[in-house]
């Protein structure tokens, strides 16, 4: 039984099959049951553009695609719709005593990761579409968002498996295919500092790394591969192989981030850095909006904590403290507010429940963006050359924080240590510094100097996956040894017992040469 239910707004190919591998469409099935909308609109396009280069897209996610295109062709493709329950993780990242406000991240992702799985499946609609489904795919893609257990789609349909990271990559998900996360120089991804790292910083880094990695196969993934026998019992689990080796097989991950955003790293062949991908053509802005950036003599400054982290929630205090620091400035404000009203505003603050993000950083009147720090909102400012305030909560944001700092571009004042004397100096700092309008120029440039587009280097990849029947010649020859022998402590350890022969060998020669010199001289003395 096919359940899938065709999503009627659909689309047409209008240009044919030509780039498509082996010079047909492939049937691609995108499982994001998950309810980020952040996420999922990071993915949106890179879908949105594989419907419009004729592959046969089956959607599993709360969210739809666009109904038409660009140039307004309708999309055709299959959704099926995941019910809403509007939690995703349970957790309040405003709260100072939350888990995630007092826990190491390295600790708390150990089960917050399997919480926010297990909210992704536990709806009616997941389950029926794993167990039921009986559709034929040529690739898997999925998000790994704390998701290992999605991989058994690849078992059961039999198809390489594509990973998409929402965020940076990291020793949780390296680990698997031998991609470098060596503790000395890679900052670990939740920790508030950047490389290069102090010898105290380091420590910290080994031991996040150590958590990540060790502990991870110890106390997460027993986890994983629990949500997994529970909920992936499609015809034909129980001849699937170890979630370990499933997770050591995926094809290609495609990773959100760029060297401007995150670590420098070295990749192995399988993980391509794909930021920007969601970053769409700027659009007119309302004519509002416009008039506003248009007419701002000063600049205007635009605030948005993202799409998880309300700025309506924040404690009234925290809020008037903004609000007074604005009040300050001489720069026009729009502040994106999910209330329906924000009492006593100064006259240079505008409220609303949602602007257009990406085409007001573009807009050259745009001199700051205040953020938490989001992937996506650090990619769309690096994109556009808007110099950064960040006011990181939690996860990757402190990290993401430190790395634009680093680069010059950027101050932050983490949320939990906001103080009006901080916040001021921060903000006018950076808006009388020119050096900041300077290196985040320079960055964008950068990050728009690619050999080809970054959606054209993402769809090549999946096409070359699909056209490959998984490419298994991009993977390391990493999973093909034991723990010691990775590390090299059989090397280290037959080098060492070498050394010690030799040094014993010499020792042993060493006090047989000297006994017997002593018995000459003996001998000489006696004579």
């Amino acid at each position: 039984m096919d359940f899938r239910r065709p999503f009627v707004v659909l689309l047409l190919i209008g240009f044919g099959c030509s780039g498509l591998p082996n010079g047909k469409s492939s049937n691609i099935l995108a499982f994001l049951p998950t309810e980020t909308r952040s996420h999922f609109n990071g993915f949106k396009p890179l879908l949105e553009t594989l419907v419009a280069r004729g592959h046969n897209l089956t959607l599993v996610s709360p969210f739809p695609l666009s109904p038409v295109t660009d140039d307004g062709s309708p999309l055709l493709y299959t959704h099926v719709q995941v019910e809403f329950h509007n939690k995703v993780s349970g957790v309040d990242f405003l709260d100072k005593n939350s888990e995630t406000n007092t826990w190491p991240s390295y600790v708390y992702v150990l089960w917050l990761g399997p919480r926010i799985t297990r909210f992704a499946v536990d709806k009616p609609s997941v389950k029926e579409f794993i167990l039921n489904d009986g559709g034929r795919f040529d690739v898997v893609i999925i998000e790994n968002f704390f998701h290992e257990c999605f991989v058994a789609l690849g078992h059961k349909y039999g198809a390489p498996v594509v990973q998409l990271l929402p965020l940076a990559a990291n020793s949780r998900v390296s680990q698997w295919h031998g991609n470098p996360y060596h503790p000395a120089y890679i900052a670990e991804l939740f920790n508030d500092y950047a490389a290069p790292m102090t010898f105290r910083q380091r420590v910290g880094n080994t031991v996040s790394a150590a958590f990540n990695t060790w502990v991870n196969r110890l106390v997460y993934m027993p986890q994983q591969r629990a949500i997994m026998l529970e909920h992936f019992r499609y015809p034909g689990h129980e001849r699937r192989p170890d979630l370990d080796t499933m997770v050591q097989d995926v094809s290609l991950t495609l990773v959100n981030s760029h060297p401007l955003v995150s670590s420098v790293a070295p990749f192995v062949p399988g993980y391509v850095q794909v930021a920007s991908m969601h970053v769409q053509p700027v659009k007119p802005l309302p004519r509002d909006l416009k008039n506003i950036l248009d007419a701002a003599e000063r600049g205007v400054i635009y605030f948005s904590l993202g799409s998880v982290i309300k700025s309506s929630k924040m404690p009234r205090e925290t809020v008037a403290l903004l609000l007074s620091e604005f009040a300050k400035i001489e720069q026009i404000v729009l502040w994106k507010w999910e209330d329906d009203q924000l009492p006593d505003l100064p006259k240079n603050v505008i409220v609303r429940k949602w602007f257009p993000q990406n085409d007001i950083l573009s807009h050259p009147n745009c001199r700051l963006f205040i953020t938490h720090g989001g992937i996506h909102s650090l990619i769309e400012s690096i994109y556009h050359g808007v110099p950064m305030l960040l006011i990181p909560v939690f996860a990757d944001q402190v990290h993401n924080a430190a790395e634009a700092m680093r680069r010059g571009f950027a101050l932050y004042v983490p949320y939990f240590e906001l103080t009006a004397e901080e916040f001021s100096e921060k903000l006018q700092t950076i808006l009388q510094d020119p050096g900041f309008d300077v290196a985040a120029a320079k960055a964008s440039s950068i990050m728009l100097d690619n050999p080809m587009s970054i959606m054209d280097t993402a769809v090549f990849w999946i096409e070359y996956v699909i056209r490959h029947k998984g490419a298994e010649h991009l993977r390391t020859a990493v999973n093909d040894l034991y723990g010691f022998q990775y590390y090299l402590l059989d090397v280290v350890a037959a080098i060492s017992l070498t050394l010690a022969f030799v040094l014993y060998f010499n020792y042993i020669v060493f006090v047989y040469a000297k006994k017997k010199l002593f018995r000459k001289t003996d001998r000489s003395k006696n004579l």
